[in-house]
């Protein structure tokens, strides 16, 4: 059999660009669709909604555990933008996102059922009740809630999304058995349990990013891809990222399918050095999707509402990546530092993990196969990383909003057992040992 021929840097760059319009304009159009359905069938089912969400509140925590805290404040909002869509004609409300609150985020169920009684009965909104528009973010989620709400209460609309998501994960980890084997299989749900990913459907704003990785991670293992297949995909991966996340996980959706590639057997065998330079175009490419998709929707919100919306953007990127505050901390990283390491000590946790840390280290140095395993599990070392740089460049953002970006590291879990895996073996280490002992006996 022929190898196949390597595409030239314009022929591939000609296939991306196409991926990425014709991904985009697909997206567009199931955005206008979804605001052109009908507002009565949504705003009713809204309304069996809403005593469920009043009941829970904004911020329900389960176990008494920070990181399994939900966030049906941000779906609410969405659950406005759903219920409001038919104000205006569908391009409208595609490119204003309008949303309804009175200035206490916590009564905003409460205002959620103040907007569809008043539309049901047909009367003016009540005059405390504000309207804001998300315009920056596409909100393509819209594109499965409102036609879902057409059909049933938010309560259904999560049923829906566990079901879809179990689906998913279940062809994931068929596909890594069969394609990769069975440690990498489990490696995969390893990393998702401790994500705590049975609690992801439960919001539509958790449920996007996992979605849209799930399935870059299923069309990975579908068949064997090539590195500019992949490239081509991470694309259009990026660009469904920024068309549908609310800035949530949105690194899931290029380290677990780039993680998924690189544990499949062709790859695996080929060259480290290779395999980085992979890693880093395909993040390019992934970045490149995700950044013009993004901005492309702060040109067109622009356009349509004259709003400044390039601006609101670019403000909200500097605080996102900027020194903001904390619980009145600024946000310096020598401010950060200080904050990690003065509540390690006072837990007394500071001396039990620095001694971790150094027994972590010595046990790696101690099993690593060799210079040329070591090589060949870089690749999925630099992908492990990527959670983490995604953390340091929107540090504000990160720590602020930690109890959901945290599930990010279901990227670093899963590449940096795979590198672990193939970078070290106990056996190796066993081997050391035995000679150490041996040598210091010997006279």
């Amino acid at each position: 059999m022929q190898p196949k021929p390597i595409p030239r840097t314009p022929a591939f760059l000609g296939c991306c660009a196409l991926a990425f319009l014709l991904s985009w304009a697909a997206l567009f159009l199931l955005l206008l669709g979804a605001c052109a359905l009908p507002g009565e069938p949504v705003r009713r089912n809204l309304a069996r909604s809403v005593p469920g969400l009043q009941q829970e509140g904004m911020y329900p925590e389960y176990f008494g555990f920070k990181l399994f805290q939900m966030d049906n404040y941000t779906d609410t909002i969405m659950l406005f933008e759903a219920a409001s869509a038919d104000e205006t004609d569908p391009l409208t409300a595609a490119m204003t996102n309008t949303a309804y609150n009175i200035d206490n985020f916590s009564t905003l169920a409460d205002d959620l059922g103040a907007y569809l009684e008043a539309r049901a009965a047909g009367t003016p909104l009540p005059a405390d009740l504000e309207p804001f528009s998300y315009a920056r973010y596409w909100h393509g989620y819209l594109i499965w809630l409102r036609p879902l709400l057409c059909l049933m209460p938010y309560q259904g609309v999560r049923v829906v999304q566990y079901l879809v998501l179990a689906v998913l994960l279940a062809g994931v980890l068929w596909g890594l058995r069969r394609r990769a084997g069975l440690r990498p299989m489990l490696w995969f749900a390893a990393s998702q349990l401790l994500v705590a990913v049975f609690f992801v459907p439960r919001q539509v704003q958790y449920f996007t990013c996992f979605l849209i990785a799930y399935a870059g991670c299923a069309w990975v293992l579908a068949r064997p891809r090539t590195v500019w297949q992949l490239g081509t995909a991470l694309v259009v991966l990026g660009a469904a990222t920024a068309f549908c996340d609310l800035l949530v996980t949105p690194i899931l959706t290029l380290g677990l399918p780039v993680a998924v590639w690189l544990v499949c057997l062709p790859q695996r065998l080929a060259a480290g050095g290779r395999q980085c330079a992979a890693v880093a175009a395909g993040s390019l490419c992934w970045g490149a999707g995700y950044g013009l998709c993004w901005s492309l929707k702060w040109v067109l919100a622009g356009l349509v509402t004259g709003q400044d919306v390039i601006g609101d953007a670019l403000h909200q990127a500097a605080v996102r990546t900027g020194d903001n505050t904390w619980h009145g901390m600024e946000l310096t990283w020598g401010n950060i530092l200080r904050f990690v390491l003065d509540t390690l000590s006072s837990r007394r946790l500071l001396v039990p993990l620095l001694a971790a840390a150094v027994l972590a280290a010595a046990a790696f140095a101690l099993c690593l196969r060799g210079r040329r395993e070591l090589l060949g599990a870089l690749p999925l070392g630099l992908t492990a990383l990527m959670a983490p740089a995604w953390f340091v460049l929107l540090r504000s953002h990160s720590i602020q909003h930690g109890w959901f970006t945290w599930r990010a590291l279901g990227v670093t879990l899963f590449a940096g057992l795979a590198f672990l895996s193939y970078a070290c073996s106990p056996r190796a280490g066993l081997r050391r040992l035995r000679r150490l002992r041996g040598g210091g006996s010997a006279p």
